[in-house]
């Protein structure tokens, strides 16, 4: 996804960030095993917070144990053992890269365009061994055709698009549950996705902007964001996290605090503390510190 979805470690409990590590290094060994060695490196904190929420949502049961790894393999590392959460969001997150990067192939240019290319047959590779459902896949790329359909449109509407890729992440975080379960999972896929989409395209205003690339806030904004846009901007993400944290807390839990903790955490305080101190740090490059010709870059 985007990066912002990671916890705020300062307000974690001991318990709750060892839990939270031995659930990214859980869902490193899922890539391995379900879609290849290779995947491990496509993974991220936005699907450890996917997996925390699904496998809470599915009722799964957690084992953690000490184990060593191809990446650690001289000190023992707490690591959740496999559940079907787990194995789940491993096949979902090959059918995200895959088509991320089909679509970088598509949209970019230059170099981009060519690291795209060259990586495509390991990332094909990844995404048929991840044998994901057919309806699942059928219901990511209708939204992602539909998102690439807005940004031919170049349409200015930045709820449209979040609401789109809200869709998209209530679809895979809903897939195989029923009832109540499925319901709370539409609402937290949702909010999530037009959470980060919103942020995302609010740090990247300025970069969109400089290489004409799709971006709804500059289309809405004319190019140019006020001190009242800026905090109009966070105001929306702000009331999309606080409906994040709202439907997190409607989760039976059954008793699994560190679970509980961990993704209260995430959606109270850390995507919000990640998206205001890159959006903050974007703006400030924006202005001029000094003078005209002497106007910071962007570090990546």
């Amino acid at each position: 996804m985007f990066g912002f979805i990671r916890p705020f470690v300062p307000l974690l409990r001991v318990g709750e960030y060892e839990f939270y590590r031995g659930t990214y290094c859980g869902l490193c060994h899922a890539l391995s095993k379900y879609t290849g060695l290779s995947s491990s490196v496509t993974l991220s904190y936005d699907m450890v917070f996917f997996a925390l929420v699904r496998g809470a949502l599915a009722g799964d049961e957690y084992i953690l144990k000490k184990k060593r790894c191809a990446v650690h393999p001289v000190k023992r590392r707490t690591m959740m053992m496999l559940n079907p959460s787990l194995e789940y969001t491993a096949r979902v997150n090959a059918l995200l890269v895959y088509y991320k990067l089909i679509d970088d192939v598509a949209d970019e240019h230059g170099l981009k365009k060519i690291a795209a290319g060259a990586v495509s047959p390991a990332v094909a590779k990844m995404k048929k061994r991840a044998r994901a459902d057919e309806e699942l896949e059928d219901a990511v790329k209708r939204s992602l055709s539909e998102l690439a359909s807005l940004e031919k449109e170049k349409c200015p509407s930045p709820d449209a698009a979040a609401q789109t890729f809200g869709n998209l992440m209530a679809d895979c975080l809903s897939w195989g549950l029923d009832g109540r379960a499925a319901r709370l999972a539409r609402e937290i896929g949702l909010h999530t996705g037009r959470a980060v989409y919103l942020a995302d395209a609010a740090c990247d205003f300025r970069k969109d902007k400089k290489t004409n690339s799709y971006n709804p806030f500059v289309l809405a904004l004319g190019g140019e964001m006020s001190e009242t846009d800026a905090q109009n901007i966070k105001n929306a993400v702000l009331l999309e996290l606080d409906a994040l944290t709202y439907a997190l807390e409607l989760i039976d839990f059954k008793g699994f605090d560190l679970t509980c903790g961990c993704v209260l955490n995430i959606a109270a305080y850390g995507i919000k503390n990640s998206f205001f101190a890159e959006f903050e740090k974007e703006r400030l490059n924006d202005k001029p510190l000094h003078s005209a010709g002497d106007r910071p870059e962007r570090n990546r």
